[in-house]
């Protein structure tokens, strides 16, 4: 849209002089590479396009390495398989879009993908992009710069193209009413709900059924090896407590950070574009003369994003429209109409219709806010220096020697298995990884949620062992109970059922007062009620509409509950469909239309995949 346009034509402008610190080097390599086509073997053909070996191992690697991490030693070759494959597709995928694009005229600009990275907080270092930062923790994920590159680049054409996509994507009328008398029907019900636990002492389980239990799955009562260990700690928490302020100091950084606490003065703006000079001046007249904006805008603006809500732009601030159509605006008074504004877009007719003046607030009244800034500020430089001095440190020493040097106190764990859930899956994870699990050594440092960076090594092993019948039959015992308790439950409801389904309501009554059960009373409903468990809930809305009499059903909701629902009634909504819906159903439909086209792409492609060279 067009109004998207001249933001974003703007947005380039200005951006490209902010990044203008970083490398040309950078620029370079984000946009066009290394020239992965021309060498080494090809793994894969693309309508005359190749993707290299090379490229596709600079893809695969890091996400191997990831997986590995992850699973340890449960990593196998069939992982590798799949893994290889899932990649390969993908960057097919995404060469064929990168095709369509260029087909379409999509084009990515610097300054677009530039802003990408530089957004992303994990690359900044005080609030600012680091160039240093950015390339290391590449380096530390396996990946270079260009593969990094390359691939948000191909991310941010995919994403204009499903954007466009939304656009084009329609929804018959006759679809959204099915939709909406789906989601908004309302049903009537009531249940009775049984729980095996309450029906424990009801039944009772042999020995010899427990010993035999236990001969027959003797392999589930092994327990999984274990393994305890050291490990040391960088936390910005605790960084950030030990931090020390003053007022000098706090009040440098105010001054430096003053932004942060500056409102920029904000303009309302309506606008009309149009082809020519001569249409502009026209519907200046009739503005002055009273016509309405909106009226105006909407017979004829040409900027597709903005006449039908009257040409109006809404609150924006300086460096967010291009230059010459901003620079007018911000010499306008309330009220006024501006002589016309050429852009490239055409003729604009403006009318500013609010100031919101800018303000900045006082030292004291942000002191604590910023005192918080300024700790975490501190923190987060010192932790990514502490962290680097820990990785240099992990791969010399030993864990003690770390701990000692870098004054940390060395930790120990519990014992835990690779299923504990008592550490995170990624302290787990590397616990059992090749090279602190098999050979002992430091782990590289990892990064925990909570801002805290980990060096572990293996203290203690505990090998796998079988567990004895004596150890786990009270275990078995119990299993076994609620197994039968639950048979017990299925045969209850199943009997109630029936009875109602027959009109026996006598047999319906004792049943329910031999067993101590209740209707629980729900009344009307829709899908997303919180009257009654969501299983439950789910479990009526799946039952057929009920005709002349209720519909009556018994149901299993877990290992342990079983209900008998009736449902009374069904009633679908008189109300036109919501334009949430709508769109919801239209992002839907957009994403059908995105993926036959990647159907059709790559069945209409000059497409050969060498598999053997993988």
């Amino acid at each position: 849209m067009m109004l998207n346009s001249i933001k974003e034509k703007s947005k380039g402008v200005i951006t490209y002089v902010i990044v203008g610190l970083i490398s040309l080097t950078f620029i370079i390599t984000a946009l066009y590479g290394v020239d992965f086509n021309g060498s080494g073997e090809t793994v894969a053909t693309i309508n005359s396009e190749e993707i290299s070996k090379e490229e596709f191992l600079s893809e695969f690697n890091p996400k191997k390495r990831q997986l590995q991490q992850e699973l340890a030693e449960k990593y196998t070759a069939e992982f590798d398989n799949i893994l290889k494959q899932s990649t390969l597709e993908s960057m097919v995928n995404r060469r064929l879009l990168d095709q369509l694009a260029k087909d379409m005229g999509h084009a990515t600009t610097p300054e677009e993908l530039q802003v990408l990275i530089q957004s992303n907080n994990v690359f900044k270092v005080d609030g600012q992009f680091s160039i240093e930062r950015y390339k290391k923790l590449l380096a530390l994920n396996g990946y270079s710069d260009v593969a990094y590159e390359s691939t948000k680049l191909a991310e941010l054409t995919q994403g204009q193209i499903k954007y466009n996509l939304l656009d084009s994507a329609f929804v018959t009328p006759f679809a959204l009413k099915n939709l909406q008398a789906l989601n908004d029907q309302q049903r009537e019900f009531d249940y009775i709900q049984l729980n095996a636990n309450n029906y424990s002492d009801k039944v009772k389980v042999a020995p010899e059924s427990v010993k035999d239990f236990y001969d027959n799955q003797k392999e589930s009562f092994s327990e999984p090896q274990k393994l305890k260990v050291s490990f040391v700690e960088l936390s910005l928490d605790q960084i950030a407590k030990g931090i020390q302020v003053n007022d000098d100091e706090l009040f440098i950084f105010y001054e430096d950070e003053k932004e942060r606490f500056t409102t920029e003065e904000e303009r309302q703006a309506q606008h009309i574009v149009v082809e020519s000079k001569q249409q502009a001046d026209q519907i200046i007249t009739q503005l002055n003369a009273g016509a309405d904006v909106a009226k105006l805008a909407a017979t004829h603006s040409q900027d597709t994003g903005s006449k039908d809500a009257g040409g109006d732009l809404g609150f924006f601030t300086l460096g967010v429209m291009m230059p010459e159509f901003e620079a007018k605006v911000f010499s306008m008074k309330v009220g006024e109409v501006a002589e016309p504004v050429k852009t490239e877009f055409g003729y604009h007719v403006i009318k500013l219709n609010a100031i919101q003046v800018g303000d900045i607030k006082s030292f004291e009244s942000v002191r604590d806010d910023l005192t918080k800034l300024y700790k975490q500020t501190k923190a987060q430089k010192s932790l990514y220096d502490l962290t680097e001095q820990l990785t240099n440190l992990a791969y010399e020493v030993s864990l003690e020697e770390v701990a000692d040097q870098m004054s940390l106190k060395l930790n120990t764990s519990e014992f835990f298995t690779q299923n504990n859930t008592q550490y995170e899956q990624k302290f787990i994870n590397t616990a059992f990884s090749d090279v602190v699990f098999n050979k002992g050594e430091n782990s590289e440092p990892v990064e925990l949620p909570g801002d805290r960076v980990v060096v572990l090594r293996v203290k203690d092993k505990l090998a796998q062992r079988q567990k004895s019948f004596d150890e786990v039959k009270g275990e078995i015992n119990t299993h076994l109970t609620t197994l039968l308790a639950k048979t017990f439950v299925d045969d209850i409801a199943k009997k109630i059922s029936e009875s109602l389904v027959n009109g026996d309501t006598e047999t319906v009554q004792v049943l329910m007062d031999k067993n101590q059960l209740k209707w629980n009373k729900v009344g009307w409903i829709k899908r997303d009620s919180d009257k009654a468990d969501v299983m439950i809930v789910n479990k009526v809305f799946a039952l057929p509409k009920p005709n002349n009499s209720a519909t009556y059903s018994a149901q299993s909701l877990n290992k342990r509950e079983s209900v008998v629902i009736s449902l009374s009634k069904v009633k679908a909504p008189d109300e036109a469909p919501s334009s949430a819906l709508a769109r919801s159903l239209l992002s839907f439909e957009s994403d059908e239309i995105f993926k036959g086209i990647l159907t059709t792409l790559r069945k209409n492609a000059d497409l050969e995949i060498f598999t053997e060279r993988l």
